[in-house]
């Protein structure tokens, strides 16, 4: 009952709806100047021609959809399929009424009927498919009950209309039915090729990124690196020959020295970000492991660290990005915590994926640091995890510690309701 509308199946219905009420129109225009209209058909095609306005005006103001969500199509069909069979109800306080009468109006509600089912078994089940049939044929059974006051060779085919009606309508849902759930198979398959290629373009792209890295950090590390490099030992050396009482020379010097291997330990931290090393030869779970490992023994802070022995097999980007906001997250534990206990967790339920960084420092005013975006690189972590479709929070109080969470979701066959 949850599934999304099918698409074109409301304007369907409303299609269905102008037309069944123009032909009540008509109808019920024709039983008021006929010279003997009876008054029977005409107070039937009345509520009919009520009905189908009712049903036209419901099904033509969209916010009623949103308001009634999954609710919205069963009431239309639940409403109009009653009063539509309970319309012949109608006859039996008709004295005139005859078994000719009603099997006319059975008849007659035949095209009706079938519209309603086609809708059903398009939308739903084979199971509502049932019920509607089993509903609709046990009106019409109690109806002919109550005009056949006797049962024999005569009136026995009579009875059996509503029992081979509700055969054919069985017939036509199952196959309607089937049609649907094959469509919706299809069209799932075509949401999972179309991800998997798309998947497979970004490891194409990530993988084309990353040989354009190592030759960026190769031509940074054979250029730039080697001449910084360079530039520290001739100013070490200069240093080293200049004669007593230089002062003004000595503290540019240091300065200039300072400069250099301040801009020497950027390149490098640069041309390490740039490699990617630990995710590539060693995978996620291992890289992680050691750079939490790696951040305890220089910084001193005792790192727990969780992660999963299931196997990680998750396509390159994402695992870049949940490598890079862990680090991330430990820099600024490193820069800003004061802290000293972390905890680094990653964990999976299913196709999700859970990566936890946090500590017991200082912490900060969430509502202060929107001020200042960029602050503790959160609006990089942020644009990381929305690129591959993930959810990062952050959590933190003063005195309190902070929390960084990175929530993200393999999609698979199961994760689309169609």
């Amino acid at each position: 009952m949850g599934r999304p509308l099918e698409p074109g199946l409301i304007r369907i219905f409303r299609y269905f709806a102008t037309v069944a009420m123009i032909y009540f129109a008509i109808l019920w225009g024709y039983g008021a100047v006929a010279p003997q209209p009876g008054e029977t058909l005409r107070v039937q095609s009345l509520l009919n021609l009520v009905t189908n306005a009712s049903l036209f005006l419901y099904l033509s103001f969209p916010w009623l959809e949103k308001r009634l969500k999954k609710w919205y199509l069963p009431y239309a069909l639940v409403s109009y399929t009653a009063v539509t069979v309970f319309s012949n109800l109608i006859y039996l306080f008709d004295p005139s009424t005859d078994l000719s009468i009603i099997i006319a109006r059975s008849w007659a509600l035949i095209p009706i009927l079938l519209v309603l089912l086609v809708i059903t078994a398009w939308q739903y089940s084979f199971f509502w498919v049932m019920v509607f049939v089993v509903f609709t044929n046990l009106i019409e059974l109690f109806i002919l009950t109550r005009v056949v006051r006797v049962i024999n060779l005569e009136t026995l085919p009579v009875l059996g209309m509503p029992l081979i009606r509700a055969f054919a309508f069985g017939v036509v849902g199952y196959i309607i039915v089937k049609l649907m759930e094959t469509q919706r198979s299809q069209k799932r398959k075509l949401i999972m090729a179309n991800i998997r290629l798309g998947q497979q373009a970004n490891t194409l792209e990530h993988l084309a990124t990353s040989r354009e890295r190592n030759r960026l950090a190769r031509e940074l590390h054979d250029t730039l690196a080697h001449t910084l490099s360079g530039v520290a030992v001739n100013l070490e050396a200069i240093k080293s020959i200049l004669p007593g009482r230089q002062d003004k020379i000595s503290t540019m010097l240091d300065h200039s020295l300072t400069a250099t291997r301040q801009g020497l330990n950027e390149t490098r931290r640069a041309l390490q970000d740039l490699r990617a090393q630990p995710l590539e030869d060693l995978g996620l779970a291992l890289a992680l492991r050691n750079m939490a490992r790696t951040f305890a023994d220089r910084e001193g802070i005792e790192v727990e660290i969780e992660i999963t022995d299931r196997p990680l097999t998750l396509p390159p980007d994402v695992e870049q990005s949940f490598y890079r906001i862990a680090q991330e997250a430990l820099e600024n534990i490193a820069g800003h915590a004061l802290a000293s206990r972390a905890r680094l967790k990653l964990a999976t339920n299913g196709n999700r994926f859970e990566l936890e960084i946090s500590d017991d420092g200082k912490g900060f005013d969430l509502q202060k640091l929107a001020a200042f975006p960029g602050r503790y690189g959160i609006t990089g972590m942020q644009e990381r995890a929305a690129i591959i479709g993930g959810k990062l929070t952050v959590e933190s109080q003063s005195d309190g510690g902070t929390t960084v969470r990175l929530d993200w979701e393999r999609l698979d066959d199961k994760s689309f309701d169609l």
